[in-house]
């Protein structure tokens, strides 16, 4: 039976797989007996359930008729959807069981899936039939989901839209959808969460700065791109790291008209740890406000990086025979000379290093 059906077209084709699908979830005994009385007439008498349901496939040659016979009503959209799934078997009975209860279900929530499916653009996936029902409703968007292919995507997709919700304060449903109406045609599915990047405001870890007034915590993708600006550095760039908890970043605000620094906390499960200070630019901090800002975080708890017990000149002696000779640099302890030359053509820079200098 199934051989006969080669010669169909992908419609007709896929409704016979919707018939002989459906024997898993209803049984030979109920298909048999809803689609009997159309053999019945015929000079070629069955008896059998298989028997009966072949037959009465053979004989309904349309589409919409085999579709009506088996299952009492044939849904608008339907046989569209069985257009775009091609010749071949989209998947398991289950699949089938899917597209089956979607398209015959009368509740909102599934008329909104179809709708969707019929919404997308080219070819359907079989796996989309059960990624529709399965993706958070306000993911429901033609553009989303025909970047999506495989049913095991979907759980981190719903899990990285929770996190944004709990990330971004103006992540309600009614925002969502607005940004996924943004999406443009071969935009990937993580444009969506990569926008939402750029407005979160609620930072997954943060430190308690005891009250500092000039310890300023950069907590939103909105503060790293001012300080960005304002530092002529990448902070704007570190938005993802900093969104998904990776790193925390710490303007050091004194009394003007001395120059902020930047700090890069790493977040660590005892805590943090500082792994660099930056002035404008990312030119090396002069070692006395360097140690005020250090002083100012070890307050705080942040971890700094240490050597061995030793004496200083000791350490560093035995890390340069051993060609180690990155001991000679500023570090978090304050080893190491701190240079800041101005350079010789760019005039900003050397405004920048003489305020550094003061």
């Amino acid at each position: 039976m199934l051989a006969s059906t080669l010669s169909y077209g992908p419609v007709r084709r896929q409704a016979v797989f919707l018939v002989l699908a459906s024997i898993d979830w209803l049984g030979q005994a109920e298909i048999a007996s809803r689609v009997r009385h159309v053999v019945e007439d015929t000079n070629a008498p069955v008896n059998s359930d298989p028997a009966v349901i072949g037959r009465a496939v053979l004989l309904l040659r349309r589409p919409r008729d085999l579709v009506r016979a088996f299952f009492g009503t044939v849904p608008d959209g339907l046989l569209g959807a069985m257009q775009r799934l091609g010749h071949d078997p989209v998947g398991p009975p289950e699949t089938y069981r899917e597209l089956q209860r979607l398209f015959f279900s009368t509740a909102a929530a599934d008329r909104r899936r179809v709708k969707v499916l019929s919404q997308m653009s080219g070819s359907l996936v079989g796996a989309q039939i059960e990624i529709v029902s399965l993706l958070d409703p306000v993911l429901l968007h033609p553009a989303f989901v025909v970047n999506v292919y495989e049913t095991q995507q979907v759980a981190d997709l719903n899990a990285a839209l929770a996190y944004v919700r709990a990330r971004c304060s103006g992540a309600t449903d009614e925002a969502i959808r607005s940004s996924l109406a943004r999406l443009k045609p071969g935009d990937h599915r993580s444009t969506l969460y990569k926008w939402w990047i750029r407005r979160f405001d609620r930072l997954p870890r943060t430190l308690d700065t005891r009250g500092d007034p000039t310890l300023v915590i950069l907590g939103s993708a909105e503060a790293l791109a001012d300080a960005g600006r304002r530092y002529a550095n990448c902070l704007k760039s570190k938005a993802g790291e900093v969104y998904v908890g990776n790193y925390v970043y710490i303007e050091y605000r004194p009394p003007a008209p001395e120059p902020g620094v930047i700090a890069e906390l790493r977040v660590t499960t005892q805590g943090f740890l500082l792994e660099g200070l930056y002035a404008r630019k990312n030119c090396k901090v002069r070692p006395e406000r360097a140690a005020t800002v250090r002083r100012k975080l070890t307050a705080c708890g942040v971890a700094l990086y240490d050597h061995a017990p030793d004496e200083q000149d000791i350490v560093a002696a035995a890390a340069l025979v051993l060609n180690y000779y990155h001991f000679a640099e500023p570090d978090n302890t304050g080893w190491g000379v701190e240079f800041d030359e101005p350079p010789a053509n760019d005039l900003e820079e050397l405004v920048t290093v003489t305020d550094e200098a003061a």
